[in-house]
């Protein structure tokens, strides 16, 4: 199988993952100017995040760590 092939997942393991999305996790929803959203994403690609919110996530964990 190919690295861009992925297996289908079953319908139990994709309620699995949302139940722990939704015990263990907070949703943060916040809205940028057009055209922000890709300017940000490039910036995390060359910063090397895995993704976007990977990103938002370390920035605002680092700034924690500074406050303390």
């Amino acid at each position: 199988m190919k690295r861009s092939e992925t297996m289908p997942v079953s319908k139990e393991k994709m309620e699995y993952i949302e139940n722990w999305k939704k015990d263990n996790t907070d949703l943060i929803k916040f809205r940028v100017p057009k055209g922000k959203k890709e300017e940000y994403q490039a910036l995390a690609e060359r910063s090397g995040a895995k993704s976007l919110t990977a990103y938002l996530n370390n920035l605002l964990e680092d700034k924690l760590k500074e406050e303390h």
